[in-house]
């Protein structure tokens, strides 16, 4: 593996997330990223939204265009790429992600087909650069902004967009993505239905002045193509239930809101929905002092397998019963809710067919964190390179962690776990969740690992200080799925 292959697969990561690679590019992709920890891990920020906001009550005043697409560099080492495909087949994949974005994303075939995009075809200056607004979607899901800037963003450019309606009403972005530092696509909250302009503002933030754009609107026109429901459906898999409280069937996404709720059990360390860590609520006599909000885009198929960080069956699947179809999932959002101390979420799907009328969502399984009765600590010596062999035992009741050896791989820290005691359960069943104290504050792990059904892979950010705590600060054990049954009629 050279350097330059790895700045060949990173050119390539935008096309290879967003599912518009050549075949061949596909296959190079996934071979390269089974044996680079560095390039899985750039392709896990390619996957998140560009910025996401928690939803408190608040509007906000602007959205930024994270500095990690504004680095997305163009392809400089096609001659390189030859000796797997031919220098043409990237350039034409590269052209097509940045151009008529809207028509290649599956997402907005059904607002294309049925020609509900407001074109807007605006473009003003911005200091050194020209934004021009093609057009936007007012979907009852979200609007999205499509525009691209000249000359291309580079290095940590960002440009900030904020949105207001003729009503003063102010909406929250919730985050984009771009190709090329050059293209870009934008979400923000739906507007309201009686909004009858919209003022789009960019600026740079690092220089004076904006520019606005402003828009004729019409909400209602594609709000008529769109469905929005209140399921009021409760399941509880002891002690935890879930709830689905909406669902909004949108021309480019649907997404069904979703609540999870568990007794105030001083046993009781979180919950975590599908392989993300436990959530909680710290509860003070005065409200919450601690919250919390995640997104995580749902890995490529490939990526998916039976050992390794991303298992299979452990994300929402929505059928749509009346055609016979399974509909892909784009994401998924949870934040603690500090009045009850449990999780509120969203599930963004791809669109759903408009003739659907019944829907079967299959909820993640979701892991009930419970406090070991004894902690569970050691102190361990962080290497600076190569590994170090270990024997530090970590027990939940029946389960017990052997931790083996400490490594450094790519500016991280790895434990490497043995675990046995699982009994007639899949390897899986149970998920620890270790974390490290360094200089005084606890770091999560960042990755976790299936390696085989005995090893685990847990990685940590690199530690400032050479001597850290280990700790097992609570095991997850598996729950059940729940099953919903929605009538789109409703």
């Amino acid at each position: 593996m050279t350097k330059y292959e790895c700045e060949i697969i990173k050119d390539l990561l935008p096309l290879y997330a967003d599912g518009v690679a050549s075949d061949a590019s596909l296959e190079m992709v996934e071979h390269h990223l089974a044996e680079c920890a560095s390039c899985r891990n750039l392709l896990n920020e390619c996957q998140q939204p560009v910025l996401v906001i928690p939803d408190e009550g608040k509007t906000s005043s602007g959205a930024g265009i994270d500095k990690a697409w504004g680095r997305v560099r163009r392809v400089v080492a096609v001659f390189m790429a030859c000796i797997v495909f031919t220098a043409s087949t990237i350039a034409y994949a590269s052209y097509q992600a940045g151009r008529n974005m809207a028509l290649r994303d599956p997402s907005f075939q059904q607002a294309k087909q049925m020609n509900l995009f407001t074109e807007v075809n605006q473009s003003k200056k911005l200091g050194p650069y020209t934004v021009a607004v093609d057009k936007i979607l007012l979907d009852s899901a979200r609007t999205t902004v499509f525009y691209n800037v000249e000359p291309r963003l580079e290095g940590d450019s960002n440009i900030l967009i904020n949105m207001v309606d003729d009503k003063g009403v102010h909406y929250d972005p919730r985050g984009g993505r771009g190709i090329q530092g050059k293209y870009f696509m934008y979400d923000l909250e739906p507007i309201n239905l009686d909004a009858q302009q919209l003022t789009l503002s960019f600026n740079t933030g690092q220089m004076p002045g904006e520019t606005l754009f402003e828009i004729p609107v019409d909400p209602t026109i594609v709000a008529q193509n769109t469905r929005e429901f209140y399921p009021n459906l409760k399941k509880t898999i002891a002690p935890v239930e879930v709830a689905l409280d909406r669902a909004v069937l949108g021309l480019s996404e649907s997404i069904v809101f979703f609540r999870v709720r568990w007794p105030q059990d001083p046993s009781i360390a979180g919950v975590g929905i599908g392989l993300d860590p436990p959530m909680y609520t710290v509860m003070g006599p005065n409200g919450p002092t601690s919250a919390e909000s995640r997104g995580s885009s749902t890995p490529p198929a490939p990526m998916i397998k039976e050992y390794g960080a991303f298992l299979p069956g452990h994300w929402a699947d929505l059928i749509d019963e009346t055609n016979g179809k399974r509909i892909k999932l784009n994401e998924t959002r949870t934040q603690t809710d500090p009045v009850t101390g449990g999780i509120t979420g969203t599930f963004h799907f791809e669109p759903v067919d408009p003739s659907a009328r019944e829907l079967k969502l299959t909820s993640p399984p979701l892991y009930l964190y419970l406090f070991p009765e004894q902690e569970q600590i050691m102190e361990l010596y962080c290497p600076r390179q190569g590994e170090q062999a270990l024997n530090g035992v970590f027990s939940y009741e029946a389960v017990t962690y052997i931790l083996e050896k400490a490594a450094v791989e790519n500016n991280q820290l790895i434990c490497y776990f043995s675990f046995n005691g699982t009994g007639d359960k899949a390897p899986h069943y149970y998920r620890p969740e270790f974390r490290i104290k360094d200089q005084e504050f606890w770091q999560e792990h960042i990755r976790m690992e299936w390696l085989d059904d005995n090893q685990v892979k847990v990685s940590f950010p690199m530690p400032e200080n050479d001597r850290v705590t280990l700790q097992l600060r609570s095991m997850g054990e598996r729950l059940s799925k729940v099953d919903f049954e929605l009538d789109t009629a409703r």
